[in-house]
């Protein structure tokens, strides 16, 4: 299996097997104002193209982690048939969305989205949901020196 495309994005379509990937607004950041954080709406989009061996139905997990490996949400699992590769052609791809809502975020932190199939990490889109270092913070008067 070879990973064409990987993304985390406000929002994904797919039609059909092989068919087109739809993808809007891919990102990796977001500099949230507090936490907890809750992002409203957001997608994870792979496309996966496989050889004629690999067809058949196949086991997909997605899990969202922060960097110590504690999921911030249940893993997502789903049984994804890899369609038969028509005649003459190699390879085929299959497209995968999973849509997510209302994605709570309770720290600054790096997070880890991991796609498995088979229980093989294929896999790893880092995402950073940390305070904007654009944002001067306030100062402690207990702080200041004269």
């Amino acid at each position: 299996m070879n990973i064409e495309i990987a993304a985390i994005c406000d929002a994904a379509t797919a039609n059909g097997a092989g068919g087109r990937l739809n993808i809007l607004g891919a990102f990796d950041r977001a500099f949230p104002q507090q936490f907890p954080f809750i992002i409203p709406q957001c997608s994870a989009a792979f496309r996966i193209r496989y050889q004629r061996a690999e067809a058949g139905t196949h086991k997909l997990t997605l899990t969202i982690e922060d960097v110590c490996g504690h999921a911030i949400v249940p893993p997502m699992e789903s049984a994804i048939p890899f369609e038969p590769v028509a005649q003459g052609f190699d390879t085929a791809a299959v497209n995968l969305v999973l849509n997510m809502q209302r994605l709570q975020i309770a720290r600054p932190d790096k997070y880890m989205v991991r796609l498995f199939i088979d229980e093989e990490e294929i896999v790893v889109l880092p995402i950073y949901i940390l305070e904007d270092p654009r944002v001067k913070k306030a100062s402690n008067p207990d702080n200041i020196r004269n």
